[in-house]
């Protein structure tokens, strides 16, 4: 099987972001749009995508393929809900982090890494405010491209650093089982009943 690790980049203004809107209000949005994603496979390197996202997602093998972010209710959701894509299995280490230190604790990427010692987590995307993938130059996607990579390689590595002190499989399932009923939601309704 392989092992997924990304963390997309997406559209975020004063008005329009996660602290004003729930994660499948924002995503659902018709304002929503992806600036690039990161992507790791395996230990290879990892690599920023800004263009033919869809067809690099495409080039995957979801079925056997896990998926790692740090929030995959976010990019998890954005696999499923606006490419389609529902991997094998859902890694998340901040759900990881929360069982860990619970959720007050500061489960932020950024937060993490420097409790873990595994380096900084960038700011450029603070430089992103209110840009849409159209108004970003050459440089602008370079950078936050590098940013994006950062963070996947920070991601892995806070994986690799909770799996190697022994984490439960038993939360590795609750966390996937989660993860799968937020991004792939059924209701059964009883027709008869109703």
């Amino acid at each position: 099987m392989a092992f997924v690790t990304l963390d997309f980049e997406t559209y975020y203004s004063n008005e329009f972001s996660l602290k004003k809107l729930t994660t499948e209000e924002y995503i659902n949005d018709p304002r929503f749009e992806v600036i690039g994603v990161a992507i790791k496979i395996n230990d290879e390197p990892t690599r920023w995508y800004c263009d033919d996202i869809q067809k690099v997602l495409s080039e995957i093998d979801w079925g056997n393929s896990a998926v790692l972010c740090h929030n995959a209710q976010f990019d998890g959701a954005i696999l499923a809900w606006r490419y389609g894509i529902v991997p094998a299995k859902y890694f998340d280490t901040l759900c990881m982090a929360r069982a860990i230190h619970g959720v007050d604790a500061g489960g932020s990427l950024a937060a993490l890494a420097k409790r873990y010692d595994l380096g900084e987590k960038g700011t450029e995307v603070v430089d992103a405010l209110g840009k849409r993938r159209q108004d970003f130059t050459p440089a602008d996607l370079h950078r936050y491209g590098s940013y994006c990579i950062n963070d996947v390689n920070l991601t892995f590595a806070l994986f690799s650093s909770f799996i190697s002190n022994y984490f439960p499989q038993s939360e590795l399932n609750l966390i996937d089982m989660t993860l799968r009923m937020y991004t792939q939601p059924m209701l059964h309704v009883d027709d008869e009943l109703l």
